[in-house]
């Protein structure tokens, strides 16, 4: 168990601890980068189609950006990525609706399949604390796909049919076999994001998301954007349902205080 409050030792497991750097990247670093890029999101579970060359351009746009750019390092190969930024992207800005100028936004963070189990993306995150802390910002901001919706097809509890739904998609994944989403109205999606988010408060263990979970493990207690009493998504451009939830951390809630903290990150 990472105690959260621990700042300042490594949270990664022995397995790993002498041979994986976290650092910033550095320029020389960049194409090692693009192929994490691409390995990540073109396995599971986004199975997306990037080339080594599209990657590139979304890196490059995150440096001329002046994000910061976490990576952990194995044997002179980059292996993973946390991207955070002081500036919350235009086109996310009207759902997240708490203290902007206050928060960290992570765009992205993985981990290649091959070094995961390991806490390397727990040490990242550890890492962007640190950084937010010794900056002034208390909270981190995040996007991460909501679970997909679904009406309930039998006399049972939201609580019962969200078990139910992820079990069987579990088993439709694990199977090759296709997932169908049904058609929802704009108000049924509201509807289903407030129960959910609602439910997690007593089930963390029905989210259904890796980063959620992620942070959660780390001891990291999560709020979500909301707007007059509902809460904040944002529908997929792409029509594919893979809609976002806003989660909402506050490190000083968590346990952090950022006075404990100095540039050269000692107490």
């Amino acid at each position: 168990m990472i105690n959260f409050k621990n700042l300042y030792n490594t949270w990664l497991k022995d397995q790993v601890k002498n041979n994986c750097k976290i650092k910033l990247v550095d320029t020389t670093q960049l194409g090692s980068l693009a192929r994490c890029y691409c390995d990540i999101f073109n396995g599971e579970p986004f199975y997306e189609t990037w080339v080594e060359e599209t990657a590139r351009q979304v890196i490059n746009d995150y440096v001329k950006a002046d994000t910061t750019i976490w990576i952990p390092e194995i044997k002179d190969e980059v292996v993973g990525f946390l991207i955070a930024t002081d500036t919350i992207p235009e086109e996310q800005k009207k759902y997240i609706t708490k203290d902007q100028d206050r928060m960290r936004y992570i765009e992205e963070i993985g981990v290649s399949k091959k070094y995961r189990g390991q806490n390397i993306a727990s040490e990242l995150v550890r890492k962007e604390i640190i950084n937010s802390l010794q900056n002034d910002n208390n909270l981190l901001g995040y996007r991460t796909n909501a679970m997909r919706y679904f009406k309930k097809d039998r006399k049972e509890s939201f609580e019962s049919a969200v078990e139910r739904i992820q079990e069987e998609d579990k088993e439709k994944r694990k199977n090759g076999e296709s997932i169908i989403v049904p058609e929802l109205t704009t108000e049924e999606k509201q509807d289903f994001i407030n129960q959910y988010i609602s439910l997690l408060e007593t089930r963390p263990d029905l989210d259904s998301s890796d980063s959620s979970k992620l942070f959660r493990g780390i001891g990291l207690r999560l709020d979500y954007s909301n707007n007059n009493g509902n809460y904040t998504w944002q529908e997929d451009p792409t029509g594919a349902m893979n809609d976002r939830i806003f989660p909402i951390i506050d490190l000083q809630k968590s346990g952090y205080i950022k006075t404990y903290y100095n540039k050269a990150g000692q107490r």
